[in-house]
């Protein structure tokens, strides 16, 4: 467990160097870390109008794994301050009920977003 820890903690330092526009890069490359400590870093420091819509495009990509879509659900979740569903909801494109939850957390994230702007 050592090893994991030590290992996290350098990840999260490495990440917590890094620009909101070079986590959303690493976004887009699919280069999230192995530890969960990209999603810390990027959970402590991004907000909804920022961060929302790339969170979004993520977690409707099919092609990327569960596990880095229920970080990203985890962080979107706590950014539009949403308990309606858990980040596994949001991740699990085998549930039928999958597409409507994206599509009614789109909505939220819209009409937040509106209210901001």
């Amino acid at each position: 467990m050592h090893d994991f820890e030590a290992e996290a903690r350098a990840e999260r330092e490495y990440y917590d160097q890094l620009s909101l526009s070079e986590l959303h890069a690493l976004i887009h490359e699919r280069r999230f870390g192995r530890t969960g400590a990209f999603w810390e870093s990027l959970r402590a420091r991004a907000t909804l109008a920022a961060s929302g819509w790339t969170l979004l495009e993520l977690l409707e990509r099919r092609s990327v794994s569960r596990e880095a879509r229920i970080g990203a659900a985890s962080v979107l979740l706590t950014l539009a301050d949403c308990h309606d569903w858990s980040p596994e909801a949001l991740a699990d494109d085998a549930d039928p009920e999958f597409e409507s939850r994206l599509r009614a957390l789109r909505r939220r994230v819209n009409e937040q977003l509106r209210r901001t702007t």
